[in-house]
């Protein structure tokens, strides 16, 4: 089919580029609905005469729906959009950079959503969207799913739709909960992600950097030792990538400790790991969480993270993550190929 779009952008490349246009206003639409044509402008980087014409032609079309609290997609609008979803990442070259990407980083699937998610809140909500429709495409009534904390998978869970059959038997926070924004805590999530999905649920209230006394005894406590058990079992694990040297500085560690992971290279940091570029653990947290070494056991591992300034950290990260599927964006996904020579 590739072939067939690239001889049909050479015959009518201004048809192409229209579609491609209006694909673009839709989908936007639909991530960020209800919104006012001023947000799909400052999103796609248009100009407000050629949004207004684009939206005039899609509700014209019975795709869009404009009310006074802003524009969403009607039903067929929906239908049409993920009608053509594979068509537009071959026209628009996302499924070879998916293809090229999922080769570099030895993945079992890469998806890629338009734009930058540093700057842009489409490319989060895309992000979002994609990652939770993998989850879907992967979970059973019957499975585990351990979430870690941050941004990235706080778009996942808002993604996910509310169900009223039961789509996991239950969720657990990946590492205890930290960090000052309750919205983004592993707990949290996890306790919204099942919610969502009709499934029981774990809780983690533990801190970073316990004493090693202090650790061992609280993992004593049987709620604690219960979830840390269920933990061990999961089979589908949802993971957020970081800088390391700008998470050790968010979780306030030791200077000491920052020290050390400069001097390592450190360039990546997941559930209290934090990585040097060929993916080598440099550093540990005292904290209880998902144990690294044994997530190879796991179904599936879900990446999320986007942005630029990600992409030696998701290099770094894949090293450790044989056959994960990886959410991304297209800033990252082309950072990742550059930084990788290919």
């Amino acid at each position: 089919m590739e072939h067939t779009l690239q001889l049909v952008k050479k015959i009518a490349p201004d048809l192409t580029e229209e579609m491609v246009k209006r694909y673009r206003v839709l989908k936007t639409v639909r991530l960020l609905q209800p919104c006012g044509r001023r947000m799909v402008v400052l999103s796609l980087g248009m100009t407000e005469r050629t949004v207004r014409s684009e939206i005039e032609r899609l509700s014209a079309q019975s795709l869009l729906h404009i009310s006074k609290i802003g524009m969403s997609l009607t039903e067929e609008g929906v239908e049409v959009l993920e009608g053509l979803e594979t068509v537009f990442s071959a026209l628009t070259g996302l499924s070879v950079l998916e293809e090229k990407l999922a080769e570099t980083l030895g993945a079992q699937k890469v998806y890629v959503a338009q734009g930058d998610s540093a700057d842009s809140e489409r490319a989060q909500k895309e992000m979002g969207q994609l990652a939770a429709r993998v989850l879907f495409e992967n979970t059973e009534a019957n499975l585990r799913i351990a979430i870690a904390g941050g941004s990235a998978m706080a778009e996942l869970v808002e993604a996910v739709p509310e169900g009223l059959e039961q789509k996991a038997k239950l969720v657990v926070p990946a590492r205890g909960s930290i960090g000052r924004r309750l919205e983004l805590q592993a707990d949290t999530l996890a306790a919204k992600l099942a919610e969502k999905l009709q499934a029981d649920y774990r809780l983690l209230h533990l801190p970073d950097n316990l004493s090693p006394h202090v650790l061992e005894e609280m993992k004593k406590d049987p709620d604690i030792a219960d979830t840390i058990d269920e933990m061990e079992q999961a089979d589908i694990l949802l993971l957020g990538v970081g800088n390391a040297l700008e998470m050790a500085e968010k979780r306030h560690l030791d200077a000491n400790i920052y020290k050390q992971l400069a001097e390592n290279n450190a360039v990546a940091e997941a559930c209290g790991y934090y990585f040097d570029g060929k993916g080598k653990v440099v550093y540990e947290t005292r904290s209880i969480g998902i144990d690294f070494s044994e997530i190879h056991k796991m179904d599936c591992i879900i990446v999320v993270a986007g942005g630029k300034k990600k992409a030696e950290s998701l290099l770094a990260v894949s090293h450790s993550i044989p056959n994960g599927i990886f959410v991304t964006d297209e800033e990252a996904a082309m950072e990742m190929l550059r930084l990788a020579g290919k």
